[in-house]
């Protein structure tokens, strides 16, 4: 997979060309170390191969996969199959061969080839409010992944937010934030605060809520405790908008 022969970047690629962390080519993360893909895309946690007995077993305990590729159905029939997290660089004759080395896909036929997708957004920090406004032209807003988020429910709560604002400045009303505490309040407050220098896009996730005034080490406990905070301000802020 290391050695494998990669498409080679145009000119105006290469002068741009920078990986999120959160997206990268399959090829990357095998240079990174076997380790990197196993607690990436090949992640086998959850799973449990049936032929092993029942998981709950003591005896079971250890006896997890050591890696897996995910398959993704595309279509009604089951014949189309995605291959979860491989998007890549390589030529489409070296994605057959490589790929075609994992157990059990010895004779797949390979119908759609893998590629990566290049995303382009604004330096939100620098252009943006927290209301999604743009900072020299406040009647001009902005949504989706443009804005510098990661994943589709982060696209359409900036596109609810960016349409709610734009309705208000019409009807004469003030544009509206959400709170803080809440994931999307978070998110679109970090994207609007970070550093313009390093900025880029960011997924909703635990570590950029504002701390809890005690520390839980229990996970569940914890994000249960950051879910009644939200709530709970949220409603207080429906109220008052």
């Amino acid at each position: 997979l290391c050695a494998a022969e990669q498409t080679e970047l145009k000119d105006f690629e290469q002068e741009t060309a920078k990986f999120f962390e959160g997206c990268l080519p399959i090829e990357e993360m095998a240079r990174r170390g076997e380790d990197t893909m196993r607690y990436g895309p090949l992640k086998p946690v959850g799973l449990f191969d049936a032929r092993q007995g029942d998981f709950r077993a003591p005896e079971n305990k250890g006896k997890r996969p050591y890696a897996v590729v995910q398959l993704r159905q595309e279509d009604k029939a089951g014949q189309l199959w995605n291959m979860v997290g491989f998007q890549t660089n390589l030529r489409w004759g070296e994605q057959k061969r490589v790929f075609r080395l994992i157990p059990g896909l010895e004779e797949a036929e390979f119908v759609r080839m893998g590629v990566m997708h290049r995303n382009t957004f604004l330096n939100a920090p620098q252009l943006l409010k927290t209301t999604l406004q743009f900072n020299q032209r406040p009647t001009l807003l902005a949504a989706g992944q443009l804005v510098g988020t990661e994943g589709y429910t982060a696209a359409a709560a900036g596109g609810w937010l960016a349409g709610t604002n734009a309705a208000r400045l019409v009807l004469g009303l003030e544009p509206i934030t959400l709170p803080p505490t809440t994931m999307m309040g978070s998110l679109f407050e970090f994207i609007s605060s970070a550093s313009p220098k390093h900025f880029q896009p960011m997924p909703p996730n635990f570590g950029i809520l504002p701390q809890l005034p005690v520390r839980i080490k229990n996970k569940r406990e914890r994000y249960g405790v950051y879910r009644d905070r939200a709530l709970t301000e949220l409603d207080s802020w429906r109220i008052g908008n």
